[in-house]
């Protein structure tokens, strides 16, 4: 029986200059075994360090339903910061809130694993702000992958971020987009993408704003695949 891994996955959105919910998407390597060359969110597997950095972190993530969910928050905040380089949802000690474009060493060695990050965040005084996060969602891989995860979905809206940038071998691309245009590229066979992160830009699509989308968004379990002609 395949292992069922804790997973999670931030979906960091903005108010387009169109008006449409812009999306922060990435390209999986086609190298990478699992669902390689897919259209996805930054995000990944759990790591012990998570459960330590939420328990220093403030608040839990609004929609939280499960003990494990600021841990998981935290996962998605930390493999975000590793694979593009941008730390979200801190705060200091005064209780400013910001978001952090990472210098190229410093996301570099945040990828190094272990207490990096944790050691990251206390020689300047922050910490995570898990109340800046949304629960939207908890997708199980089926059966049928040779590799499965149990994933939470976490919705964050980021701001003044400019450019997204890859780290290490498992993206190949990452990019802001009107989630709009990107479901209708991956509907038109385009582009491939998993049932969760075509629901997720569903409902994206279906908001007038991030604000709303921050304030509203749940997806709940998805219905059974329609089986193959």
């Amino acid at each position: 029986m395949t292992d069922i891994r804790k997973a999670a996955t931030l979906v960091v959105i903005r108010d387009g200059a169109n008006k449409d919910i812009e999306v922060l998407v990435v390209r999986r390597a086609k190298t990478m075994r699992f669902l390689p060359g897919f259209v996805a969110f930054p995000g990944g597997a759990a790591d012990p360090s998570d459960a330590e950095m939420a328990k220093r972190a403030f608040g839990r993530p609004v929609c939280a339903e499960d003990d494990d969910d600021p841990a998981l928050a935290v996962t998605a905040l930390r493999e975000t910061a590793e694979e593009i380089g941008w730390l979200l949802a801190v705060r200091d000690g005064e209780g400013t809130k910001m978001d952090t474009p990472l210098a190229p060493d410093e996301q570099a060695d945040l990828c190094k694993g272990g207490d990096a990050l944790s050691a990251w965040l206390s020689a300047r005084g922050l910490a995570f702000d898990l109340g800046l996060l949304r629960r939207i969602g908890r997708f199980v891989t089926p059966p049928t992958q040779p590799v499965r995860f149990d994933t939470r979905f976490f919705l964050c809206v980021g701001q003044h971020l400019g450019e997204p940038r890859l780290h290490g071998a498992e993206l190949d691309a990452a990019l802001w987009t009107p989630a709009r245009d990107m479901l209708t590229r991956i509907q038109s066979g385009e582009l491939p993408a998993v049932r969760p992160t075509i629901a997720v830009l569903k409902a994206l699509v279906a908001c007038p704003n991030a604000e709303i989308a921050m304030s509203t968004l749940s997806i709940g379990p998805l219905p059974p695949p329609a089986p193959r002609a």
